[in-house]
C-alpha cells in the first residue's frame, strides 16, 4: 500500500499521481466470488454475485432503470474508455422491507491506499456511471483512475418511476424502508461492503476513506456525516440537496405563481429581467462581470422594466409581478417567508431549472422542476395529485405539513459533534447561481453548524463551506468560475492527511467544448468573500483579495419554519 501519494491537479478529475503506484497483481487472484463472500460474512446480509477483473480498459454503463419521461427509455451511455485494470465486484445486500440493494466495488490493481465512496444524484441513490471532467459529481471511473478503490449503491430502488419510487404502487403509501436506504442506510452499507472487498484484494484496510457527491448525492454524504460520522475521514459536500421539506416546495413556487397568475413567463423575457438586474448590482465586487455577488444585495425592481420591449413582446405590469414573486420566494398570505427565491442575476430556465415552460394546445404553460410535483405526492401520499390544481392557499398548507410529517428526510440535523470529534473534515461547496438548489439555504444550514457547534472558530476547526459568485449546479461552465472535481478533492485530501485546512480553493471557469480553462478565482470560506483588488486581470486569481460577512448576516429561517 503506498503510504503517500502526489496531490497535484493535471486537469480536472485527475489529482494524484499514479506514477510511483507498483501494480498488485496478488488482488487479481483474489478477486474471487469464495474470497470476497468469506470477507463479507458476518458484517451485513450480502451475497457477492460476481468478481472478474477488468483488463480492457472499457466499461460499458448500463442504462439507468428510470426514465425521466414514462415510456421513453434512457437513451445508451457513452463507452468509458482509459481505465486502469481493476477488480469489479457486484454485490447483492438484503435490507428491510424486502429490498435489496445492489453494491459495486470497483477495486483498482494500482490502489493508493485509499477508498472513496460516490453518491447519487436527485432522489435516486443509484449508480452515477457517467464520465464527464467539468462535474463535480465524482464517480467511479475518475476514482479508479487516481488510484482509488471505490463503490456504488442503487439504494435497493429499481423503481422506473424517477421521483414516484418511494409511493407504493399498490396502496399509494410511502415505502418507509425504501426511504431510509436512501436517506442513509444504504450508503452505511456501501461503505462497510466497500472497505472489506478492498481490504481482502490488497490485503490491508483502506488508510483514508472519503465521500464525495453532488445535488442529490451531496445531500447523501452530508447526511452520512450526520448519521454515521465514523465512516469517513474526508467528506465533500457539493450543491447539496439539504433541507428537502423547504428546498423541493420552493422549487415549485416559480410554476406556481406563474400558473395562478396565468402568466408563463417566456424566456425572452425571464432574460430581460436577469439582464435589467446585472445592469443595476452588478459591480458591487470591483468587478463588471455580469455576475451578481452571492452576498451583494441587489434591489433591483423589475417594475421599472415596464413597458420595455423584448423578442417576446412587452413588459406588462403583469409580468413584473410575476417576476418580483418569483425572487422573492415563497411567502405565507401573511408575507412571511416559507424559504428562498431565486436570484435576480441566476438563470434558472431552458431546459433546466425551475421557470421553465413548454407549449401545450398552442398555449404556454409552466412545466416545474420533476421533484417539486413529486414532493407534493409524497406529503400526500397520492400518487395522483396534480400539482396544477394548487392555490396559494393550499401550497402554504401543503408547505407546513411536509416539514412536520417527512422531517426524517430533511438531511439539515446541524449537530455534526459525531464528525468533529472522530477527526473528519467536511468540505461544503455551493455555487451561488444554482438553477435548482438556493444557495441561501446552504448558508443557512452551515450557521445553523456553527451555532450547534459552538461558533466559527470550533466549526471550521474541522467543517468549512465555499460559496462560489456565479456558478452554476454542479459544473464549472458557469458565468463565475466554480470549484472543479480535481480542486475540490485535493483541498479535502490535503486537509485530511496533512492538516492544511483550505483557506481558499481556486475556481475555474471550462470551456464545455475544448475542455480549457478560460478563468479563475479564488474562494474563500464563508464567512468571507473575496473582493476584486482593483488592479491586475480580474480572471487571475491573484487579483482578488477577500473580506468578511461581520454584520452582514444572510436571512435566516422564519419563525414557524
Amino acid at each position: 500500500m503506498t503510504e503517500k501519494v502526489t496531490l497535484a491537479p493535471t486537469g480536472l478529475a485527475q489529482w494524484v499521481s499514479m506514477d510511483d503506484v507498483p501494480t498488485a497483481e496478488s488482488a487479481a487472484e483474489r478477486c474471487t466470488v469464495r474470497t470476497l463472500q468469506s470477507a463479507l460474512d458476518g458484517l451485513v446480509a450480502a451475497e457477492v454475485v460476481s468478481a472478474t477483473v477488468n483488463r480492457s480498459g472499457e466499461f460499458q454503463p448500463p442504462p439507468p432503470h428510470w426514465s425521466p419521461v414514462p415510456g421513453n427509455p434512457f437513451p445508451d451511455l457513452p463507452l468509458i474508455t482509459g481505465l486502469p485494470d481493476f477488480c469489479d465486484v457486484r454485490i447483492r445486500v438484503q435490507n428491510p422491507g424486502g429490498h435489496f440493494a445492489e453494491v459495486a466495488v470497483w477495486v483498482p490493481l494500482r490502489w493508493n491506499g485509499r477508498f472513496l465512496g460516490t453518491a447519487g444524484a436527485g432522489s435516486q441513490t443509484g449508480h452515477q456511471w457517467h464520465d464527464y471532467a467539468v462535474t463535480r459529481s465524482v464517480t467511479m471511473p475518475a476514482a479508479v483512475r487516481n488510484g482509488f478503490a471505490t463503490a456504488t449503491t442503487d439504494g435497493a430502488n429499481r423503481d422506473p418511476r424517477f421521483v414516484d419510487w418511494a409511493l407504493r404502487r399498490d396502496t399509494g403509501e410511502l415505502d418507509w424502508e425504501l426511504i431510509h436506504n436512501w436517506v442513509h442506510r444504504s450508503t452505511h452499507e456501501m461503505t462497510v461492503v466497500g472497505k472489506a472487498v478492498t481490504e481482502a484484494l490488497h490485503g490491508s484496510a483502506p488508510r483514508f476513506s472519503y465521500l464525495a457527491g453532488c445535488s442529490g448525492g451531496g445531500r447523501q454524504v452530508l447526511v452520512s456525516a450526520q448519521r454515521h460520522p465514523q465512516d469517513y475521514d474526508g467528506i465533500w459536500a457539493v450543491d447539496p440537496a439539504i433541507n428537502w421539506t423547504r428546498f423541493a416546495p420552493a422549487d415549485l413556487w416559480p410554476a406556481l405563481v406563474m400558473k395562478e397568475h396565468r402568466n408563463p413567463l417566456p424566456e425572452a423575457k425571464l432574460e430581460a429581467f436577469r439582464e435589467a438586474a446585472i445592469e443595476v448590482c452588478d459591480g458591487a465586487d470591483g468587478l463588471r462581470d455580469g455576475i451578481i455577488g452571492a452576498f451583494d444585495p441587489c434591489e433591483y425592481d423589475p417594475r421599472k422594466l415596464v413597458g420595455a420591449r423584448t423578442p417576446a413582446g412587452e413588459i406588462t405590469e403583469s409580468d413584473a409581478e410575476v417576476m418580483r414573486k418569483i425572487w422573492e420566494g415563497p411567502r405565507r398570505a401573511d408575507g412571511e417567508a416559507l424559504w428562498y427565491g431565486l436570484r435576480p442575476g441566476g438563470t434558472s430556465w431552458g431546459e433546466y431549472g425551475l421557470c421553465v415552460t413548454t407549449e401545450a394546445d398552442g398555449e404556454l404553460v409552466p412545466l416545474p422542476f420533476a421533484i417539486a410535483p413529486s414532493y407534493f405526492r409524497w406529503v400526500l401520499q397520492d400518487p395522483e395529485f396534480d400539482w396544477t390544481t394548487l392555490t396559494f392557499e393550499r401550497y402554504e398548507e401543503l408547505f407546513d405539513q411536509g416539514v412536520r410529517e417527512l422531517a426524517d428526510i430533511a438531511g439539515d440535523d446541524p449537530e455534526l459533534s459525531g464528525l468533529r470529534d472522530s477527526g473528519g473534515k467536511l468540505i461544503i461547496s455551493q455555487a451561488a447561481d444554482d438553477a435548482v438548489i438556493f444557495f441561501q439555504g446552504t448558508v443557512d444550514y452551515y450557521r445553523r453548524v456553527m451555532d450547534a457547534m459552538g461558533g466559527e472558530e470550533q466549526t471550521t476547526s474541522f467543517a468549512r463551506l465555499f460559496v462560489s459568485d456565479g456558478d452554476v449546479h454542479g459544473m464549472c461552465v458557469g458565468r463565475g468560475p466554480g470549484l472543479t472535481m480535481a480542486g475540490g478533492m485535493t483541498a479535502l485530501m490535503d486537509w485530511v492527511e496533512n492538516g492544511n485546512a483550505p483557506e481558499v480553493i481556486v475556481a475555474e471557469r471550462v470551456d464545455a467544448a475544448t475542455g480549457s480553462v478560460t478563468a479563475t478565482r479564488p474562494v474563500h470560506p464563508y464567512p468571507a468573500v473575496t473582493r476584486y483588488s482593483g488592479s491586475g486581470d480580474p480572471d487571475n486569481a491573484a487579483s482578488f483579495t477577500s473580506r468578511r460577512l461581520a454584520g452582514e448576516d444572510p436571512p435566516g429561517r422564519k419563525d414557524g419554519v
